[in-house]
């Protein structure tokens, strides 16, 4: 139910214009970001015409929702990013919402990219106070209303493919960090050729993340299991602590635990 008249003005500006950013809405309202974007999630929530995107909101109707998000991600993120994360997203969920609880207040955390990172980022706490080191635009974004959290992202050359930040001179920022946890992905997750993803300049970022942590968490889901990118990214390592779900089958549950640390997102938590 709308019983805001802001509200209402907002629903019918993103009706007549069919897809709006949150910059045209802070200047048709004379508003914060932080508060657009509260809005455009509460008429998210409360109808089933707006759909939130990166960077706006688009206007659904019933009958061509798919279409509409199609649409967005086709202008604020790109297919890519948008099918990987349609792959396994309650299995991803799961695990985003089993990592959210290893952080503590006053920590430094480095997120790397990828669909369950981004993810993670959007089960943290909004009374989470904490440093958070960013690679990854889209993280960035979704990070942006948290007030408590100091923000840094690490810039390199963008790649809107991917949302993901690269470069040698990225590198070099990263080397001079480092923080307390590290949470970091991969497409593939083999027991004879360990954690691999598919592009090399992603592989060359993220074995420089994995120096400049004290504690590594993995976020992997298990469909992932047995697959082999073109370019590794780190063997296993027994300090290192794997966040999987729990659809995992025993026979690689047991493969992993004499591996490294294993921690099991579960259905009910």
């Amino acid at each position: 139910m709308i019983t805001s008249k802001r509200h209402e003005l907002l629903l019918q500006f993103i009706e007549k214009n069919k897809m709006v950013s949150i910059h045209d809405i802070v200047e048709l309202f004379t508003i914060s970001s932080v508060t657009a974007r509260r809005d455009v999630e509460f008429l998210e929530k409360n109808t089933g015409n707006v759909k939130r995107i990166r960077g706006g909101a688009v206007w659904q109707d019933s009958t061509s929702s798919n279409e509409g998000r199609e649409n967005a991600s086709t202008k604020y993120l790109n297919n890519r990013f948008i099918e990987q994360s349609r792959k396994q997203s309650h299995e991803k969920g799961m695990i985003a919402k089993k990592a959210a609880t290893l952080i503590q207040n006053n920590e430094s955390i480095m997120m790397d990219a990828g669909s369950t990172i981004f993810q993670l980022a959007k089960c943290l706490s909004p009374q989470l106070s904490a440093t958070v080191f960013i690679t990854a635009m889209n993280i960035a974004e979704e990070l942006e209303h948290y007030e408590k959290i100091t923000k840094i992202v690490l810039g390199g050359v963008f790649r809107s493919k991917a949302t993901t930040m690269v470069s040698s001179m990225m590198e070099q920022l990263i080397s001079s960090v480092y923080v307390d946890k590290l949470f970091i992905a991969s497409t593939g997750l083999s027991f004879s050729h360990g954690f691999t993803c598919n592009d090399i300049l992603e592989a060359d970022v993220k074995k420089q993340l994995l120096k400049s942590a004290k504690e590594v968490f993995w976020l992997v889901d298990s469909s992932k299991i047995g697959a082999i990118s073109s370019f590794q990214i780190s063997d296993f390592d027994p300090t290192h602590t794997i966040v999987i779900d729990d659809r995992i089958i025993d026979k690689d549950l047991e493969k992993l635990e004499k591996r490294m640390k294993v921690i099991i997102a579960k259905e009910l938590e």
